[in-house]
């Protein structure tokens, strides 16, 4: 990962057209500052988390005609609000919004409210493999519709804000994967899932952690919502070490550790089943293997540690 701070709109200039393509930026406040985290996977793909105090960003028309790429920018605002413009449209945004815009093509970026923060996907839109009028289809609106809601949207944005540690082939791969399940998906169209084990584990993992608190959910039914073979399932997470299943009791025990931390006044059984457990039994077994004591020993220590 690179890391560049800097503390003036000529000098943002700088580091942002190094690090995506040549733009024209301009900042609004008098005590600029800019913050760019960028992560290169391979030569098609790249994350960054770009911060900054209130900016605009112009991709001229004389720039996106010497474009020398066919990247797209696949982007979150995580905070304050701004407006993109690019294809003859505009697409107002807030936090939560995910925009998709093309840098060979002409495009501008108001970001001109203070603190802002956008996480930030560069890729090939070739290396992708979707149906190029998919993909000019995508530009056209902009905006993805449901935003960070859209369960695809999240599996890609939750993915590249915390990378596994060491950059390779295979990583790359994945974020490629799963950016072209959020556009193919925002469609309706083709399947669903991804098709890297990386991807499939991780959108795995976020559906567990969303419905973690689903009394009764099996992988069975977890394995039909992804549209895999119970077997394909559990090969993904026996990968790393892992079953689906220990990955969700793992969930629930987090939320269980909240609930008795936050809510002094809930009986233990209450919190069982908030948790996701199917009787008190089996979080109360569950509870004292993870943690060498029982829910009620655990909340009268007081000081005993989250889990990991």
């Amino acid at each position: 990962m690179v890391v560049l701070e800097v503390e003036s709109a000529d000098e943002w200039e700088t580091v942002v057209s190094g690090c995506f393509v040549p733009l024209r930026c301009a900042g609004f406040e008098s005590s600029f500052q800019g913050r760019m985290e960028h992560t290169g996977l391979d030569e098609r793909v790249s994350v960054s988390l770009v911060s900054t105090s209130g900016t605009s960003a112009d991709r001229t028309e004389s720039l996106a005609h010497r474009a020398y790429s066919d990247d797209l920018h696949l982007s979150l605002q995580r905070s304050a609000s701004g407006t993109v413009v690019a294809g003859g449209g505009q697409a107002a945004v807030r936090p939560g919004s995910v925009t998709i815009y093309a840098t060979d093509r002409p495009y501008y970026l108001d970001y001109s409210p203070t603190d802002q923060q956008q996480l930030i996907v560069q890729v090939s839109r070739a290396s992708l493999g979707l149906p190029r009028a998919m993909v000019e289809d995508t530009m056209r609106r902009l905006a993805l519709p449901g935003g960070w809601r859209a369960p695809a949207a999240r599996n890609l944005f939750s993915y590249v804000d915390s990378l596994p540690d060491g950059v390779n082939a295979e990583i790359g791969e994945t974020v490629r994967d799963l950016a072209a399940v959020m556009i193919r998906s925002s469609f309706g169209e083709g399947s669903s899932v991804p098709r890297t084990s990386r991807g499939l584990r991780h959108a795995v993992q976020e559906y567990l952690r969303t419905n973690a608190t689903t009394r009764g959910l099996d992988m069975d039914a977890v394995a039909r919502e992804h549209f895999v073979s119970r077997r394909r399932l559990y090969q993904v997470f026996e990968m790393v070490g892992l079953s689906p299943a220990s990955v969700l009791r793992g969930e629930r025990l987090r939320i269980s550790e909240r609930l008795l931390r936050y809510a002094p006044d809930r009986t233990v059984e209450w919190i069982a089943y908030e948790s996701g457990f199917s009787d008190l039994t089996t979080f109360t077994r569950a509870f004292r293997r993870a943690n060498g004591v029982t829910p009620r020993e655990w909340r009268r220590n007081g000081s005993a540690p989250m889990s990991a």
